[in-house]
């Protein structure tokens, strides 16, 4: 599985709200490249050139699917 790392929060996350306080622990979101949406963001995050062209594949994938 060809993964990339999208956010990455280790330490977790503390916000004050006004008054409102809000603890997260980690945090980690993780785009998959062999799905569809895991591989646009990846695209779009962790690309690079090589990105791009996966991303252009998949549109003109999606384009023939809508022209038939």
């Amino acid at each position: 599985m060809d993964r990339c790392i999208i956010l990455n929060i280790p330490e977790g996350l503390r916000l004050n709200l006004l008054g409102l306080i809000i603890d997260i622990d980690r945090v980690r979101i993780i785009a998959d490249r062999a799905g569809l949406l895991g591989g646009l963001l990846a695209s779009l995050t962790c690309g690079g050139t090589a990105g791009a062209a996966q991303l252009e594949a998949l549109a003109q994938t999606l384009r023939a699917v809508d022209a038939s």
